[in-house]
């Protein structure tokens, strides 16, 4: 006797419409999912803000937007034996501006390994007290300097901690950091004051 048609597709559908069991999988998920989240390896990235030092034009030297900071350039080297600090004062501490541009320079010699954060802020700190208009510093850092001498020196330039009350507080000194093109020993900072001299030619200081 042969079977009916009829049986032979309700058993095919009965075959077709069977649940399947998820729950081994959902059960090995839920296993894996905290495992893995618990092995990852999370990284945080810090960042530095730094800019590259901005092209002065005649207009701007002679009307500035907030009036002159007394500070007309302000540079720190990074070299190998140490670090040297270096400016060109355009005014007084008292506001008055002076017949001739004067050039300022403090150097800091290595410390046994180690660079003389503490005797830069020092004469950071000065510079900060005469002039609190300026905010600007370049650097310019030779290229055998090392990546985290470079941040511990960008760190020392931006602001300095002090306790006041017992509390551990920070200061802005130098905030706006500027990287510059490398150091030539040829050439020194001729590089970076090549507009400042063109701007002193027009305006006739020498």
């Amino acid at each position: 006797m042969r079977p009916d048609r009829n049986q032979r597709k309700t058993r095919t559908r009965e075959v077709l419409a069977a649940d399947v069991d998820l729950t081994p999988i959902m059960c090995l998920f839920i296993i894996l999912v905290p495992l893995l989240l618990l092995s990852a390896v999370f990284e945080r990235l810090a960042a530095l803000q730094v800019h590259l030092p901005e092209a002065s034009t005649i207009e701007e030297t002679e009307k500035p937007a907030d009036g002159p900071t007394g500070i007309v350039e302000l540079r720190l080297l990074l070299k190998e034996d140490g670090l040297s600090l270096e400016g060109t004062l355009s005014h007084d501490p008292s506001g008055r501006e002076k017949e001739v541009y004067e050039d300022i320079r403090y150097d800091f010699p290595l410390q046994g390994d180690r660079y003389d954060l503490e005797g830069l802020q020092k004469a950071l700190r000065e510079l900060k007290s005469q002039y609190p208009k300026h905010k600007e510093i370049v650097l310019l850092v030779d290229d055998k300097v090392s990546y985290d001498a470079i941040v511990q020196a960008m760190d020392a330039c931006r602001q300095e901690f002090i306790v006041e009350d017992g509390e551990k507080r920070s200061r802005d000194l130098f905030p706006e950091v500027a990287l510059s093109e490398a150091f030539s020993e040829e050439k020194g900072f001729e590089g970076l004051r090549e507009g400042t001299r063109k701007i002193d030619k027009k305006l006739g200081i020498r």
